[in-house]
C-alpha cells in the first residue's frame, strides 16, 4: 500500500512539472493570431452582439463571461484555460501526458484553437468517459457534457454501445464482443449509406451539397495512417494474458478508428472523429508500450514502429507564431 501511495505522489510530481513546463507553450499556440483564425470572428460577433446561436452549454458560459463584463480577448482566454484544465485532468498520467503532447501541439490551432466549442465539449465527454465510464452517473454526466457541441452525440453513440455491449476486459476475439463489433460496423455501413438523408433531416443543407468542400474523400496518406494504427489496436486487443492498460480508451479508440474508416467518403464527419481519436491515441500508445513494448526487444520494436506511424502526421505540421 505504502509503495502504490509512493508511486502515485511521484506520478503526481512529475504531472505537476510537466503541465509547468508545457502547458503555457499549449497555451500559447491554441491562442495563436486572431487575424488568421477562420473561426475567431464568428465566436466574437456572437458573443458582441448576443446572438446566442450557439449550444445551451456555451451560451451559458457566454451568459456568466459578460455577467462579468469581460471583453471577448478575456473570455476567450477563458476558454482555453478551460480546455487546459480538462487536457490536465484527461492526461493525469505523465507518461500518457508526453505521448499526448505531439497530438496536443498538433490539434493546438486546429480542433483547440479554432473549433472551441468542439475542442471543449470532446475533452469533457473523454474525461467523463475515463473517471465514470464503470459508474452509473456515467449516463447523465455524458449528455450533460453534449450541450457544449450537438456533434458529441456521435461520441455518445459510440460510447454507450461501448458501455452496454463491450466486455472491455475480454479480448477483441471473445465471442461477445467479436459479435458486438460485427453489428456496430453492420450499423455504420447502413448509417453510410442514408448520410445524406440524415444531414438534410438534420438541417445541414450545406454538408449534403454534392459540391460541397466538406464531403470529399479523405487522402490516401490519412487512410493508410488509420487503418495501420487500426492493426497495432487490434494486435493489443487480442493479447492472450493480462488486461490491457486503460482497456476502455483503447476499445473506444478502435470504435473512432473504425468509424472513421467506414465514413471516408465524408470528410467533416470521418476528419472530425479521426481527431477524437488523436486525444484518445496517447492511451492506446501507452497501454501498447506496457502489454506489448515492455514485455520483449521485438515488441519494443515494433512499439516504436507504432509510435512512429503515430507520429507520421507531424510531418504535416504548420504552426503559426
Amino acid at each position: 500500500m505504502r509503495t502504490r501511495k509512493l508511486t502515485m505522489n511521484k506520478e503526481l510530481l512529475y504531472s505537476a512539472i510537466l503541465y509547468l513546463l508545457f502547458l503555457p507553450i499549449l497555451f500559447y499556440f491554441i491562442n495563436f493570431d486572431s487575424a488568421q483564425n477562420l473561426d475567431y470572428g464568428g465566436y466574437k460577433d456572437n458573443y458582441e452582439k448576443v446572438w446566442n446561436q450557439f449550444e445551451l452549454g456555451y451560451t451559458f458560459l457566454e451568459d456568466i463571461s459578460r455577467s462579468f463584463m469581460l471583453p471577448f480577448e478575456s473570455f476567450w482566454s477563458v476558454l482555453i484555460f478551460i480546455e487546459l484544465i480538462f487536457i490536465a485532468l484527461l492526461y493525469s498520467n505523465p507518461y500518457v501526458f508526453i505521448l499526448a503532447f505531439p497530438n496536443l501541439l498538433f490539434l493546438s490551432q486546429g480542433l483547440l484553437g479554432t473549433q472551441i466549442r468542439f475542442g471543449i465539449a470532446t475533452l469533457l465527454c473523454l474525461v467523463i468517459f475515463k473517471f465514470f465510464i464503470n459508474k452509473r452517473r456515467f449516463y447523465m454526466y455524458s449528455l450533460g457534457a453534449a450541450l457544449f457541441h450537438n456533434a458529441t452525440s456521435i461520441f455518445l453513440f459510440l460510447s454507450f454501445f461501448l458501455k452496454k455491449m463491450l466486455n472491455v476486459n475480454e479480448k477483441v476475439t471473445f465471442t461477445k464482443n467479436f459479435k458486438s463489433l460485427l453489428l456496430y460496423i453492420a450499423l455504420l455501413l447502413t448509417l453510410s449509406v442514408l448520410v445524406n438523408y440524415i444531414l438534410i433531416f438534420m438541417g445541414y443543407y450545406y454538408y449534403a451539397e454534392e459540391d460541397s468542400k466538406h464531403m470529399v474523400i479523405r487522402s490516401t496518406s490519412s487512410l493508410v495512417y488509420m487503418s495501420s494504427v487500426l492493426v497495432f489496436i487490434l494486435v493489443l486487443l487480442n493479447k492472450k494474458s493480462g488486461p490491457v492498460e486503460y482497456s476502455p480508451m483503447v476499445y473506444l479508440g478502435a470504435l473512432l478508428l473504425v468509424f472513421s474508416l467506414v465514413f471516408y467518403k465524408y470528410s467533416i464527419i470521418s476528419g472530425r472523429y479521426n481527431v477524437v481519436y488523436m486525444l484518445v491515441e496517447p492511451f492506446v500508445l501507452y497501454s501498447f508500450y506496457k502489454s506489448v513494448g515492455k514485455k520483449s526487444e521485438s515488441g519494443f520494436i515494433f512499439f516504436l514502429i507504432f509510435i512512429a506511424i503515430a507520429n507520421s502526421k507531424l510531418l504535416l505540421l504548420n504552426l503559426i507564431f
